[in-house]
């Protein structure tokens, strides 16, 4: 949900509906942060994100050409960040990365790079399964 011209005193937990067992995260950062705090104080004068989740850590599965590997991440953590460890992961050359995206596993919609991980994890589970996968596939 997107609260444009959220006035700077009001607490985040009015915004947001945290059930028990979830915690807050600012999208980006591993911190949990407080639900009693204000916008201000969370954000000082700019915007920003935060993610609801259930899980602290997010197992992470990744598929590519016929191969596995894994790893972990925070639920917080951006996509491109997880694309980044996912082309660590496989030893695979930047400049042959460059058209790489990672997709829901059987899914052939990219994730937005600037989304938080932990958004793609069924409920009841702290494990994702993606492909990464090149954009452009030269033919010939």
């Amino acid at each position: 949900m997107t609260y444009p011209d959220t006035a700077p005193e009001t607490k985040l937990a009015t915004l947001v509906e945290v059930g028990v067992d979830e915690h807050v995260f600012r999208v980006g950062s591993e911190v949990e942060i407080d639900v009693g705090l204000t916008v201000a104080e969370l954000f000082d004068e700019g915007s920003g994100h935060v993610l609801v989740h259930h899980c602290r850590q997010i197992a992470v599965t990744v598929s590519y050409v016929g191969n596995e590997q894994s790893f972990e991440v925070h639920p917080s953590a951006h996509v491109k960040a997880v694309l980044k460890r996912a082309i660590k992961a496989f030893d695979i050359d930047p400049t042959a990365a460059a058209d790489l995206v990672l997709r829901s596993s059987g899914s052939s919609d990219d994730l937005p790079p600037n989304s938080p991980i932990g958004a793609f994890v069924a409920r009841g589970t702290c494990a994702v399964h993606l492909d990464l996968v090149h954009l452009v596939r030269p033919q010939g």
